[in-house]
């Protein structure tokens, strides 16, 4: 046992390791060279936004790796166009890409009809190579720049918003306040016998005048729970 953990502990021997790493370059030539013919068949699918190269992996190649606030994930971005009279999905289109401005346009083929539809789409699908496609197509769309927001009067106040909590990320909401009565709430009697609570009941006393730093005090109390 001893001479057969020694021997494990020396490692492979030269002929063992040429022949691991043969084997290892072999497997790495295949892979690249899959890679080198997917990509030469479909060289415009993977063209992602301001022609960057769109990452994908060999496992699904019509996925692709996208930044999200959990980190970066092998995924798809899920687009949806809606009939805003029916409210109801007219289209859903799944693509490797987190770029929205690259999703306009395969909506838009599948779903727009002359003389009947007219699109609308956030700023988030904004872009000159979109703005483009439609004018040419002479599509009638909607699509809001990034800088409309700061030039409408209408969003002049938008920013309280952004001091909101996430409401995804805490369901419970925000506590109540406790509300509390002021002595402005409290009417007091004319002969100055007793109060009247805000809940229009009579306040009584219920222990003896006592002076406490200079001052005369009175105990009250009420019959009433609010």
């Amino acid at each position: 046992m001893v001479d057969t953990h020694r021997q494990a502990d020396a490692g492979p021997t030269d002929d063992a390791v040429a022949a691991r790493d043969a084997k290892k370059l072999e497997r790495l030539h295949k892979e690249a060279q899959q890679l080198r013919e997917w990509l030469d068949k479909n060289t415009e699918d993977r063209q992602g936004a301001k022609d960057a190269v769109r990452l994908s992996n060999r496992t699904d190649n019509e996925s692709a790796k996208m930044a999200t606030g959990k980190g970066v994930i092998q995924g798809y971005t899920g687009v949806a166009a809606v009939d805003e009279k029916a409210q109801i999905i007219i289209e859903a289109q799944a693509h490797g890409t987190g770029s929205e401005q690259a999703l306009l346009v395969p909506v838009v083929t599948a779903t727009y009809r002359a003389d009947t539809t007219v699109i609308a789409a956030d700023a988030g699908y904004h872009s000159e190579a979109n703005l483009k496609v439609l004018a040419e197509q002479q599509i009638d769309a909607y699509i809001p720049d990034n800088g409309y927001r700061k030039r409408d009067e209408r969003y002049a106040d938008q920013g309280i918003h952004k001091a909101k909590p996430d409401p995804l990320w805490d369901k419970r909401g925000t506590p109540r306040k406790t509300a509390r009565f002021t002595p402005a709430d409290f009417q007091l009697a004319d002969d100055h016998s007793h109060c009247v609570c805000p809940a229009g009941k009579r306040l009584y006393s219920n222990g003896s005048n006592c002076t406490i730093g200079g001052y005369q005090e009175g105990n009250v109390g009420s019959r009433l729970d609010f």
